[in-house]
């Protein structure tokens, strides 16, 4: 069995300077629905410290964030698990210039590098434990509650199959 490394990544002062001046850019409606998701005792040490630094416990409420993904109709199918790791400072709108200017800090790839690393010792533990998969896929079930997935796309409605000599060549000049 693999345990995931409880070695977080460390924030030199910059960057934590830097995550402050983003906390501090964004709209107080941000910030009131970021307090909103995590709390106020949570709200306030992530106002001093905008890059969480803690493995946050898996709650027992289910939750769901806002917005979409592209494994909708996958999680209908099989079961499903989401990684979140602390890519942006606190509060960070989606779909903004504060998003955009904190991609390539330092902490961004170190959040990005520490969420492939809990993927993979997750699919190695799954591969190894079939007793788990057969648990993920009765919780599954459970959840949907006898629901079951359409797809909206007719079954007739085929995706084309070209040959790679009948493509078109988007190469640029």
């Amino acid at each position: 069995m693999f345990t995931v490394c409880k070695c977080l990544p460390e924030f030199k002062q910059e960057e934590i300077a830097f995550a402050k001046a983003i906390y501090e850019s964004t709209s107080a409606e941000d910030k009131e629905v970021a307090k909103k998701q995590v709390g106020s005792l949570l709200d306030k040490a992530l106002a001093n410290h905008p890059v969480f630094n803690q493995i946050a416990l898996m709650s027992k409420n289910a939750s769901f964030m806002t917005g979409s993904t592209d494994v909708a109709d996958v999680s209908w199918n099989v079961p499903t698990a989401q990684c979140v790791t602390a890519t942006w400072a606190y509060a960070t709108p989606f779909h903004t210039w504060q998003a955009v200017a904190q991609g390539k800090t330092e902490y961004a790839h170190d959040a990005m590098l520490l969420a492939g690393k809990a993927i993979a010792v997750t699919a190695i533990e799954m591969i190894e434990n079939q007793e788990l998969i057969s648990q993920a896929k009765q919780e599954l079930e459970d959840r949907l509650e006898g629901e079951s997935y359409e797809c909206l796309v007719p079954s007739h409605i085929q995706p084309p199959n070209y040959s790679e000599s009948e493509q078109e060549d988007y190469s640029v000049v």
